[in-house]
């Protein structure tokens, strides 16, 4: 018993050392430099167990929903203990243009449930922005953000290693995956939606290309692209396709426009990605040119006036007209700036007579159209503020850091910002994190390039 105590005691311990100054938030990088070193050397042992927790939370994010809503609330309740120490580490983020807007759309989400006509569907879909908590408890341990890394690339590498395994042994299956069963398309691993499963591939994807840049861990860089890539393709997520391919393209320009790497160093990231890619497309003909079709066959029904039949194409098409429609009926000044509430898409009648397309749908599959009706101009105004913070953000952490980390943030940003054009990220609470996440990155680079001791 003495020596738990004892041993408790040592854990529980605070160094006391000098309290710096935290009120006004400090704007100076020394001063930054002063409360993050307060934060860990006030409580080395509870850094160090808030940095494991903090780890897990980035592993458990691409595995599933159950296994990260846990990781989080751990890594919650921990940080919320060590509040009366790392408190003065947090005050640099309110003078962060990302986290403010972070801040201000969250809370206009929130506000906007007062006059939702659906505020029980509101209250769900708010549960994804408990992902706004993310900047705050990692902001204290944000040294260790290499570490955090690799917990999510080990994440992802997991899933890949899964959701391959299925893809090689339907071969022996009579094409069905030996986790879930089902056909290509739906293996992916322990996740249950290959949207997300996609998205998150396609950050480790452009995480890969980041540790390249480095020259280091060429090999096991290398090795991961190609898995992450390869489970990418295996979803046959045409959406995150869409939206990979707008990343590669505008990481590309930015390194040949800011002279950042040679053109034959651009060309040889972009061979290696296309012998990946149609590789791994190959064997997945079938499901990719039956998703391809669908969708061109959608797109060219519903040009004409035709919306029967079950093509979520079509469907997509017609949730974004008549919602796009609807979100400014009268009175349109008050719906069109204020918006009609969050949760309250799902109060839309979307039934059409000989039309097999649902009467309801809590999620439009456009994060744009469904903020602009939910929320207004003033949410969707909000929400663009946030990949606008981001992108200017990013451009002061390009001098004296590596070079490939403004275009690969950049083309984070886009990457996102196109997926969700044919999602609903913005009331998922994973997919939403990973913006977040790129965000904390960002601020944490753009508040602190030096002085800190970094891993």
């Amino acid at each position: 018993m003495g020596y738990l105590k004892r041993t408790w005691a040592a854990l529980v311990a605070k160094v006391d050392i000098p309290k710096p100054t935290a009120w006004p938030p400090p704007k100076d990088e020394q001063r930054v430099t002063e409360l993050l070193e307060y934060g860990y050397k006030r409580d080395p042992v509870g850094d160090k167990i808030h940095t494991a927790f903090a780890c897990l939370c980035m592993f458990a994010l691409p595995l599933d929903e159950s296994p990260s809503s846990i990781a989080l609330l751990i890594l919650c309740i921990h940080s919320l203990l060590r509040l009366p120490s790392t408190w003065r580490t947090l005050t640099p983020l309110y003078n962060s243009t990302v986290f403010r807007c972070i801040v201000a759309w969250t809370l206009w989400s929130l506000v906007s449930i007062l006059w939702s006509s659906n505020q029980a569907a509101g209250l769900d879909h708010a549960a994804a922005l408990r992902m706004t908590l993310l900047p705050i408890v990692l902001w204290p341990v944000m040294r260790h953000w290499k570490y955090f890394l690799g917990a999510f690339l080990a994440g992802v590498f997991i899933q890949n290693t899964v959701q391959l395994s299925e893809f090689a042994g339907s071969w022996f299956l009579d094409g069905q995956g030996w986790l879930k069963g089902g056909q290509l398309g739906s293996m992916t691993g322990f996740e249950t939606h290959s949207g997300k499963l996609a998205m998150f591939c396609g950050f480790a994807a452009l995480a890969w290309m980041w540790v390249l840049s480095t020259n280091q861990y060429r090999k096991t860089a290398i090795t991961g692209l190609i898995f992450c890539i390869g489970g990418m393709v295996v979803t046959a997520s045409l959406a995150v396709a869409v939206g990979f391919m707008v990343a590669i393209a505008s990481m590309c320009s930015l390194v040949l426009f800011y002279k950042k790497a040679s053109v034959k160093q651009v060309f040889a990231i972009v061979f290696v990605l296309i012998v990946v890619v149609f590789s791994t497309a190959l064997t997945t003909k079938e499901a990719l040119q039956s998703k391809i079709q669908l969708a061109a066959q959608g797109l060219e029904d519903f040009s004409e006036g035709n919306i029967e039949g079950n093509n979520s194409t079509i469907m997509r098409l017609h949730w974004w007209s008549l919602t796009l429609k609807q979100s400014f009926d009268e009175p349109a000044i008050q719906h069109g700036i204020f918006g009609h509430g969050l949760g309250s898409v799902s109060t839309i009648d979307f039934s059409k007579p000989n039309s097999t397309i649902r009467k309801t749908a809590d999620h439009t599959h456009n994060s744009y159209v469904q903020l602009l009706y939910e929320e207004g101009l003033i949410g969707l105004a909000l929400f663009f503020l946030i990949f606008w913070a981001m992108i200017r953000t990013a451009k002061s952490i390009t001098e004296n850091t590596n070079w490939a980390q403004y275009p690969i943030c950049v083309s984070g940003v886009l990457f996102w910002a196109v997926v969700t054009f044919f999602e609903n990220s913005q009331s998922s609470g994973r997919p939403l994190a990973m913006l977040f996440l790129l965000g904390v990155f960002i601020m944490y680079k753009n508040k602190v390039t030096s002085g800190v001791k970094q891993l």
